[in-house]
């Protein structure tokens, strides 16, 4: 029976001495965090670097077109299919933005001012050939006018935001399709940047 008593007291003087050390120790410095590095970016992978290559040339070949489409809307339209809208539209969206314009010509209008575009974000679709793109066009500001200058805007014009599909064709990054959709504001559309 002693040597259990003493074992339990073997045992509490060994308690007691922990804590005792632990109240006498010196206090340490707080350890201060080892200086991080700032956050650096990894390097882009090959593919990525693509991807991001591809998307920058689609969106200037889209700016291209646009501003294409503006000067030969300011100019009174066209009834020809100009190097510039070649070189950055293909099928349906050439196809439609020529009939836009050969209408324009016809009737003698021309447009006072130019589409502003808002934003455009990557819209998830890559392939090595083809991108998906959505853009925010403002048309408000745009106003058509007759020989005689008179208004006569097509009711409609005002705020879209445009699906689209840019392709490379022969090397080249060209709108070839686009979804419409005319909006009342852009709040909450992903373009609107």
């Amino acid at each position: 029976m002693a040597l259990r008593r003493r074992g339990f007291v073997s045992v509490g003087a060994v308690v007691a001495c922990c804590a005792l050390a632990v109240a006498c120790t010196p206090e340490q410095p707080a350890s201060t965090p080892s200086p991080t590095l700032a956050s650096t970016t990894p390097t882009e992978s090959q593919i990525e670097r693509q991807m991001r290559l591809d998307y920058e040339a689609a969106e200037k070949a889209y700016r291209a077109n646009i501003a294409e489409q503006d000067r030969l809307y300011m100019a009174g339209g066209t009834v020809k299919v100009t190097p510039v809208l070649k070189a950055t539209a293909t099928s349906s969206y050439l196809r439609i933005s020529l009939e836009s314009l050969r209408h324009v010509h016809k009737s003698g209008w021309r447009a006072t001012a130019s589409t502003r575009i808002v934003g455009v974000v990557r819209d998830g679709g890559w392939k090595g050939d083809r991108v998906e793109l959505t853009s925010c066009e403002d048309n408000e500001i745009v106003r058509f006018v007759d020989r005689s200058g008179r208004d006569v805007t097509p009711k409609g014009l005002a705020l879209y935001v445009q699906a689209l599909t840019v392709v490379r064709e022969s090397g080249r990054w060209k709108v070839s399709r686009a979804f419409t959709t005319k909006v009342k504001t852009f709040e909450g559309k992903p373009c609107a940047t």
